[in-house]
């Protein structure tokens, strides 16, 4: 219970920090954006907005994950709830599909990235209405996942009776007051010893599993592709777009590392327990910090690599450190008069 108690400050203050960088970035984009910089500061925007009602809906939840074995959950408890348990089956799975909206957003960049580097004709997509069919990609991949989760990974008694023990002992809440999506995919078989896999719960596990590889697998594949296209265009860009190119890309190279390391890793390591049937036991909670610490971050290298961004967050800096050495120096003439 301490643990859940730390977990929950964390989301918390995550959550805080998510919403004041990235309401701080937008700001930026929308006012001291280069104009070589083009329809991208469309997709960082939206990538923010996306990272903000994440990180509400992350701190309304404030879920919990659990690793046994064949069974991976995600769960919240629902012991003083307003809503009926369905309601925040729904909740949950929408949380799950913010989830797989990222890993369909992580892709996108380096695609867009890509096409203007290689000076690809699809770029003017990006410039278009069709920009909104680009961005209905994310959008996709947290719909299947959100409904991968709901109508393949809910409740049933045989998984209620699975993690009542577990339950119990490691947070002492009853399952009936808890609402939890996730698969539990390999079963004992009615008075048999013996376990079969479940269909459902595996179908579902499988959607999920593929969202999460194909978006790891896609964004360093892009993302090789993208520097050495790079450095190859670089003899026919002049320096001020070669120099915001090489901004960009750092940018995105290390706006990527942050979910690798935050988000990917460690939820396809929980699935990969999960599809071995291995345990992890309470260290699978650790991805409850990690992936409330993802919005967070991830707005701090667009501002800071990107020159003009970087250049403005300093000059407030300085204003604002000025203001404040002036008024202390008031502060202390007054006080020696008196």
């Amino acid at each position: 219970m301490i643990w859940k108690t730390i977990v929950g400050k964390i989301q918390e203050i995550a959550a805080m920090f998510s919403l004041s960088a990235n309401s701080l970035l937008i700001l930026l984009v929308l006012t001291k954006s280069p104009k070589q910089i083009g329809s991208y500061k469309y997709l960082i925007i939206y990538i923010s907005v996306f990272e903000m009602c994440y990180s509400i809906l992350d701190v309304i939840l404030e879920p919990m994950t659990l690793s046994r074995e064949s069974i991976f959950i995600v769960f919240v408890n629902i012991e003083n709830a307003y809503f009926s348990r369905n309601t925040y089956l729904i909740l949950i799975s929408m949380w799950g599909a913010f989830f797989g909206s990222f890993m369909g957003l992580f892709a996108l960049q380096f695609i867009y990235r890509y096409l203007v580097a290689s000076s690809s004709r699809l770029i003017k997509t990006f410039q278009s209405y069709k920009l909104f069919l680009w961005m209905s990609i994310p959008v996709l991949c947290g719909l299947l996942w959100g409904f991968a989760s709901y109508f393949f990974e809910h409740p049933d008694n045989q998984f209620d009776n699975a993690i009542r023990g577990v339950l119990q002992e490691s947070f002492d809440w009853k399952v009936e007051n808890v609402a939890y999506v996730g698969p539990y995919l390999y079963r004992s078989a009615n008075d048999s010893s013996s376990k079969q896999i479940h269909v459902l719960n595996t179908i579902g596990f499988i959607v999920i599993f593929a969202i999460s590889n194909s978006s790891i697998v896609l964004t360093l594949y892009c993302a090789i592709i993208c520097f050495f296209t790079i450095k190859s265009h670089t003899n026919k860009m002049s320096k001020n777009i070669r120099n915001l190119h090489f901004q960009l890309y750092y940018a995105l190279v290390t706006q990527t590392m942050i979910p690798v390391i935050l988000m990917h890793l460690p939820v396809i390591t929980l699935f990969s327990c999960t599809l071995f049937d291995m345990d992890l036991g309470n260290a699978s909670s650790i991805v409850n910090v990690t992936i409330a610490l993802f919005p967070a971050l991830d707005p701090f290298p667009v501002m800071f690599i990107i020159k003009q961004y970087r250049k403005e967050i300093i000059k407030r800096l300085r204003s604002w450190t000025k203001s404040r050495t002036t008024i202390n120096t008031q502060v202390q003439m007054i006080t020696l008069r008196f």
